[in-house]
């Protein structure tokens, strides 16, 4: 896969910033993307489908000794949300209006334990120029150096200005999508 200069950079630029914030305790994740996906699952009334983020740059955080996600950043280019059928993404790239909102991401704000594995996430998710806080559940798996991260949202994308789509008077694409990913990586070696 090539790697579009946007990338290149973010991921140079998240390095460095990572190497000035982090604390002693924490460590970059190195995510694993051949074992990781981002995938958006859409209703419609007649063409359900699933996009899958063909890039991304996800920049994650560990506390070395508790294994817990201290900091989690995802970002990307909508344009890389690929369906696996052209005229639908050309569509949903003018649904977007990705020419003037290209770039998306997420930010974690906080996590709060249900369970040892379980948590609740809270951060903002920015899409089509609009930030908005988003809360969903989420596990994490820690097996020696190896982290893995779950989790389910599901996004409005009313809330971020985007219209709801209709054709024929009957036919109607669901405004409410699910994002599932699974991150998978190791703790980077102090």
């Amino acid at each position: 896969m090539t790697m579009k200069p946007f990338s290149g950079l973010l991921s140079i630029f998240a390095a460095s910033l990572l190497a000035v914030t982090m604390s002693a305790a924490e460590a970059p994740l190195t995510i694993d993307k051949a074992s990781s996906h981002v995938e958006i699952a859409v209703k419609a009334t007649a063409d359900s489908f699933v996009g899958k983020l063909a890039d991304y740059v996800a920049t994650v955080l560990v506390d070395r000794d508790t294994g817990a996600v201290t900091t989690s950043k995802v970002a990307f280019h909508f344009s890389d949300v690929k369906t696996g059928n052209e005229k639908r993404d050309r569509e949903m790239n003018e649904w977007q209006q990705t020419e003037k909102f290209p770039d998306g991401d997420f930010t974690l704000d906080s996590l709060t334990a249900v369970s040892p594995e379980k948590f609740t996430v809270r951060g903002r998710l920015t899409l089509h120029g609009s930030t908005h806080d988003i809360s969903f559940p989420a596990s994490i798996a820690r097996e020696g150096a190896r982290v893995t991260v779950d989790g389910e949202a599901v996004v409005d994308t009313r809330v971020f200005g985007l219209p709801v789509i209709r054709k024929f008077a009957v036919l109607k694409v669901d405004p409410l999508v699910t994002v599932r990913f699974h991150l998978a990586g190791a703790v980077a070696a102090p």
